[in-house]
């Protein structure tokens, strides 16, 4: 082998060794070595990335659970839930921290009302179900939000790994193939 044809495989032999360094190095400390990092999913109608813990949970949790319910049809009254929320709002915080939550509580509802009103396919019997649970504890005088946790949804690097959204619905092929022709139909 010539001197440059062999100085030519020392140059590429080097830049695909970088190559896989760089490759690896994005990975992360995976077992595999293969996953560039995690984020967070969270459900689409959820309001934004707020967590049980937070000062506003309250007021965000059953206005969101209003809106859900009120969308999917539950023979319940809005108005008189909010009015039952805000008298044990009231008891529970000061003026100022009122009139905040009060805010919040319908800022809330409304955004999630629209959110929600748009998918016509939003009520599911999944959902219906953790719809109801909420909507008969608030209904029963207990405001604690109870909001799902975020699922963790790996991204994957260059071989692959699916980037689709986690599911809990099994996988059906007839919903794939209704929802294409959705799409197509439009």
């Amino acid at each position: 082998m010539g001197e440059g044809m062999q100085r030519f495989a020392q140059i590429l032999a080097f830049g695909l060794l970088l190559g896989g360094v760089a490759v690896a190095g994005g990975c992360g400390s995976s077992a595999g070595g293969l996953i560039t990092g995690s984020t967070t999913q969270i459900a689409p109608d959820m309001p934004g990335n707020i967590t049980s813990e937070s000062p506003m949970a309250r007021p965000i949790a059953v206005a969101w659970t209003s809106a859900r319910a009120q969308r999917c049809g539950f023979y319940f009254d809005a108005a008189k839930l909010k009015t039952s929320y805000l008298a044990y709002e009231a008891k529970q915080s000061s003026g100022a921290e009122f009139v905040n939550a009060e805010k919040t509580y319908d800022t809330t509802f409304k955004v999630i009302r629209e959110r929600v009103s748009a998918d016509p396919d939003y009520c599911t019997d999944k959902k219906g179900a953790e719809i109801k649970t909420d909507l008969q504890r608030h209904l029963k005088g207990d405001f604690t939000a109870n909001f799902p946790k975020a699922k963790v949804v790996e991204s994957c690097g260059f071989f692959g790994c699916s980037a689709a959204p986690a599911s809990d619905e099994p996988f059906s092929a007839k919903k794939v193939f209704d929802d294409l022709e959705k799409k197509a139909n439009k």
